[in-house]
């Protein structure tokens, strides 16, 4: 880790004398990174499907072999739930998924029960909850997440125990003050000098503010906005 430090700071030095001939220039990353504190409990995989806690909790069943022994692979005949991607739950619906058990008319209870359950989910040594938020998809478009390509539930794992930039909220802090927060420095032409915003600046309003420093139009789709905040009194 400390040689990334240096690699990126060798990097990043090779365009600051770009800064006295009237460049501007931004840093920014997608994402920061958090040491974990606690055990680690199964539930949030970007690689894939995971069964660990909605097995325990009997949402996700494993198919067995001849000697009753579980093995790596979902019984879709008995699951009501699959948590799939970081942060989705999605229910085994029938008529919309090829195996599905569950009757649409059940979703909205079963979709209760899981967010209950996941509440209610304890680490064994701390005793505290895994789970921060639990919501349905159309709830979690307050968050900015949610629609068609997300479960059916979204959920984000509690402060602590998470291992992953995109199984928490973008808040959460680790060991050793590590974050899972982006970082942004703007410096040169355009930007007030030694300034720190309060403002919580997103990836998407980095296009909006290179637009209105580079004197174009701010695209039209654009779910963002310039971080007006710091620009100079001039601009």
């Amino acid at each position: 880790m400390e040689n990334v430090y240096i690699q990126t700071d060798t990097y990043l030095g090779k365009f600051l004398p770009l800064l006295d001939k009237g460049w501007t220039i931004l840093i920014v990353s997608d994402h920061g990174q958090v040491a974990r504190k606690n055990d680690l409990h199964v539930i949030s995989d970007c690689n894939g499907v995971t069964a660990g806690v909605l097995k325990e909790l009997g949402f996700t069943v494993l198919k067995r072999d001849e000697n009753g022994n579980e093995i790596p692979e979902i019984d879709f005949s008995k699951t009501k739930a699959v948590a799939n991607s970081e942060c989705n739950i999605w229910i085994n619906l029938k008529g919309r998924d090829k195996h599905g058990i569950v009757d649409p008319a059940d979703q909205y209870e079963l979709e209760e029960d899981i967010m209950t359950a996941l509440y209610g989910y304890r680490d064994k040594k701390t005793g505290h909850r895994i789970i921060s938020v639990a919501l349905r998809n159309r709830d979690a478009l307050v968050l900015g997440y949610g629609g068609p390509e997300c479960g059916d539930i979204c959920y984000w794992v509690a402060e602590g125990y998470n291992i992953d930039h995109a199984d928490c909220l973008s808040t959460t802090l680790g060991e050793a003050d590590t974050s899972v927060s982006p970082l942004f420095i703007g410096c040169g032409k355009g930007f007030m000098p030694n300034y720190r915003t309060d403002r919580i600046i997103r990836q998407i309003d980095i296009a909006p503010t290179m637009a209105w420093l580079g004197g174009v139009r701010v695209p039209k789709q654009c779910e963002g906005a310039p971080i007006y905040q710091i620009f100079t009194e001039e601009f």
